[in-house]
């Protein structure tokens, strides 16, 4: 594992690599690649499920810890039992990202570690460091709720500085179809992701199964697929019982950060400098089929 200072000092550098390939001096543009297919990881498609929300519940997180992985589970700032999950999830070779509180567009209380729109750039990234800080072994991060703010060009171009200074990925919940988060992401040549499937928006099982088919079949017509559940009762119990039937679908799952390593990241190998964990192909990639 590189430090994350060196990690930073490579995105830098990969920027500026970036930038002078480019005949107008610009960062070069990511380009469309061609859709995946199940075939292009030994005939398994790639079901990257993140559980979010957790942290609060200690008897629900530590379920979540021990369904059967890889998943990545992304954890709420400051909450009571966020860190020790993260350490124990950590250990069962678990994703780990921070959850990131934004503001959303019905007002809903978003507990510590908010990311407001009233905040200037200075306020939103001590606010965004402090929690990434608060949660061991981070890797990326997701928007919780984030309806309003990822709306918000300014704050996401902030959001992905820290990203890019810290080595981390981006997935982008998509609470809102105007999110210009993964844009951004891209403007600052962070690893991004956007959400495919909402789980558990309707718990009951025939709701569970329809979404869990969905975000499947997904896979196996594009290669990958972006599942979000939470760490309710009626999903854990649907994804303990699901779970250890994907290898007979054709699917695995898999930990966004090695995801983005074997599949659409390429590490800078100069002699005298440590790679990055997820530097983008000089040719430049695009996440989306």
């Amino acid at each position: 594992m590189f430090p994350r200072l060196a990690m930073a000092s490579l995105f830098t550098l990969f920027s500026l690599i970036a930038a002078a390939a480019s005949p107008t001096g610009d960062a070069a543009p990511i380009q469309k690649r061609a859709p995946e297919t199940a075939a292009t990881t030994a005939g398994y498609a790639e079901l990257l499920l993140i559980l979010d929300d957790i942290g609060n519940n200690q008897r629900l997180g530590q379920r979540a810890v021990e369904l059967p992985g890889p998943l990545n589970l992304a954890f709420l700032p400051h909450t009571p039992h966020a860190a020790h999950l993260a350490a124990a999830a950590f250990s069962r070779q678990h994703g780990i990202l921070l959850h990131a509180p934004m503001a959303n567009e019905k007002g809903a209380r978003l507990g510590p570690g908010a990311l407001t729109g009233e905040m200037d750039q200075a306020s939103l990234q001590q606010t965004l460091t402090s929690s990434l800080a608060a949660i061991p072994h981070v890797q990326g991060l997701n928007n919780h709720m984030g309806s309003l703010l990822t709306q918000k060009p300014d704050a996401m171009r902030w959001v992905m500085q820290v990203a890019q200074q810290q080595g981390l990925f981006f997935v982008d919940s998509l609470t809102s179809p105007k999110s210009v988060a993964l844009q951004q992401a891209r403007a600052a040549g962070i690893p991004a992701l956007e959400r495919d499937v909402f789980l558990d928006n309707d718990t009951r099982p025939e709701a569970l199964e329809r979404q869990f088919r969905q975000a499947v079949q997904l896979a196996k017509r594009r290669g990958y697929a972006v599942l979000i559940g939470h760490p309710y009762p009626e999903t854990l119990d649907f994804l303990a019982r699901e779970l250890p039937n994907l290898n007979a679908r054709q699917v695995r799952l898999s930990r966004i950060d090695h995801f983005l390593q074997q599949r659409l990241w390429l590490p800078l190998q100069p002699p005298a400098l440590a790679p990055s964990r997820y530097l983008l192909r000089t040719s430049g990639a695009s996440l989306q089929p």
